[in-house]
């Protein structure tokens, strides 16, 4: 387990020194980011992109980074989010897309999602705050994000779980 936070203006605050001293306290794995709006921006790529595509598939991520026909729209969907984040002006590393594929690459072939998960077991799902969300951050910024716009389109019925 390990915890990332931080002020969003980046600075060092007494009261996330404060935190961060409770954490190395109590044995968590903690860093105070000076750059949290990055992090932040770098969990919600990942997110938004393995549980819409692991969700709209109902299939655990190693069938899929393994399949040639479904694998390139990791790809897509990453860098959908990612510009979306760019025209924002949010802060990312310039090798943000290989990093997405290398935790795609080294997550164990099993995973799915947690909204893939409730999707299955016929429970709400958090569309609308990550693919939903990239879709209409992209309208405001003027950014397409048309695999996005499918997940959401498609899993829409299920957002309050198993339709009637």
């Amino acid at each position: 387990m390990r915890m990332i936070f931080g002020e969003l203006d980046g600075t060092r605050s007494p009261r996330a020194e404060a935190f961060l001293a409770l954490c190395e306290k109590a044995g968590f794995d903690a860093t105070l980011s000076p750059a949290i709006v990055t992090e932040l921006w770098m969990k919600f790529i990942m997110l938004a992109s393995n549980a819409g595509l692991t969700a709209l598939t109902r299939q655990p991520i190693g069938r899929l980074r393994d399949d040639p026909d479904i694998a390139p729209y990791f790809t897509a969907a990453y860098r959908e989010v990612i510009e979306v984040a760019r025209a924002r002006g949010v802060p990312l590393p310039p090798d943000v897309e290989q990093k997405m594929a290398g935790f795609n690459r080294n997550s164990p072939p099993s995973m799915m999602a947690s909204m893939a998960i409730d999707l299955i077991r016929g429970n709400r799902i958090e569309l609308p705050w990550l693919s939903g969300k990239v879709v209409a951050m992209g309208r405001e910024a003027g950014v397409p994000t048309p695999t996005h716009a499918l997940i959401y389109a498609a899993l829409k019925p299920y957002v309050d779980g198993t339709p009637a």
